[in-house]
Protein backbone atom coordinates (compact mmCIF):
# COMPACT_ATOMS: atom_id res chain seq x y z
CA UNK A 1 0.00 0.00 0.00
CA UNK A 2 1.20 3.31 -1.04
CA UNK A 3 2.07 5.76 1.49
CA UNK A 4 -0.02 8.97 1.44
CA UNK A 5 2.10 11.94 1.47
CA UNK A 6 -0.28 14.90 1.00
CA UNK A 7 -1.39 14.54 4.70
CA UNK A 8 2.40 15.03 5.73
CA UNK A 9 3.83 18.97 5.84
CA UNK A 10 7.20 18.81 4.85
CA UNK A 11 8.79 21.54 6.64
CA UNK A 12 7.25 20.44 10.01
CA UNK A 13 9.13 18.19 10.07
CA UNK A 14 12.25 20.23 8.67
CA UNK A 15 12.71 23.47 10.86
CA UNK A 16 15.88 23.71 9.77
CA UNK A 17 14.98 24.39 6.41
CA UNK A 18 12.25 26.33 7.75
CA UNK A 19 15.39 28.58 9.27
CA UNK A 20 17.22 28.84 6.18
CA UNK A 21 14.27 30.48 4.12
CA UNK A 22 13.56 32.78 6.88
CA UNK A 23 16.75 34.22 7.08
CA UNK A 24 16.83 34.23 3.32
CA UNK A 25 13.66 36.42 3.52
CA UNK A 26 14.85 38.69 6.40
CA UNK A 27 18.36 39.26 4.31
CA UNK A 28 16.87 40.34 1.24
CA UNK A 29 14.71 42.89 3.43
CA UNK A 30 17.77 43.91 4.69
CA UNK A 31 19.53 44.45 1.29
CA UNK A 32 16.09 45.90 -0.11
CA UNK A 33 16.06 48.61 2.93
CA UNK A 34 19.73 49.17 2.80
CA UNK A 35 20.12 49.10 -0.56
CA UNK A 36 22.93 46.74 -0.91
CA UNK A 37 23.58 44.14 -3.57
CA UNK A 38 21.25 40.83 -2.79
CA UNK A 39 23.24 37.84 -3.39
CA UNK A 40 21.84 34.50 -2.21
CA UNK A 41 25.54 33.16 -2.26
CA UNK A 42 26.30 35.84 0.31
CA UNK A 43 23.54 34.04 3.35
CA UNK A 44 26.27 32.82 5.65
CA UNK A 45 29.39 33.95 4.27
CA UNK A 46 31.46 35.76 6.57
CA UNK A 47 33.78 36.91 3.63
CA UNK A 48 30.77 39.35 2.57
CA UNK A 49 30.75 42.75 4.08
CA UNK A 50 27.04 42.91 3.66
CA UNK A 51 26.65 39.41 5.51
CA UNK A 52 29.04 41.07 8.17
CA UNK A 53 26.34 44.01 7.88
CA UNK A 54 23.68 42.06 7.93
CA UNK A 55 24.63 39.80 10.78
CA UNK A 56 25.99 43.39 12.92
CA UNK A 57 22.27 45.06 12.52
CA UNK A 58 20.79 41.69 14.14
CA UNK A 59 23.24 41.87 17.26
CA UNK A 60 21.41 43.21 20.66
CA UNK A 61 22.16 46.48 20.89
CA UNK A 62 23.38 48.22 24.42
CA UNK A 63 20.05 49.97 26.60
CA UNK A 64 21.62 53.35 27.09
CA UNK A 65 21.39 54.28 30.89
CA UNK A 66 21.58 58.19 30.12
CA UNK A 67 25.03 58.24 31.75
CA UNK A 68 27.87 59.57 30.39
CA UNK A 69 31.65 59.26 31.42
CA UNK A 70 33.07 62.71 33.00
CA UNK A 71 35.18 64.28 30.30
CA UNK A 72 38.82 64.18 31.80
CA UNK A 73 40.69 66.05 28.90
CA UNK A 74 43.91 64.55 27.29
CA UNK A 75 46.12 63.94 30.37
CA UNK A 76 43.52 62.53 33.06
CA UNK A 77 44.46 62.41 36.64
CA UNK A 78 43.57 59.70 38.63
CA UNK A 79 43.19 59.40 42.41
CA UNK A 80 46.46 58.10 43.88
CA UNK A 81 46.23 56.23 47.00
Amino acid sequence: MAKNYKDINYFETRPDIVKLFDELESFLNFCRLELFPYNEADLYNRESWVWRNYEKSKRPKKAWTGERKPYQGTKPQYNRV
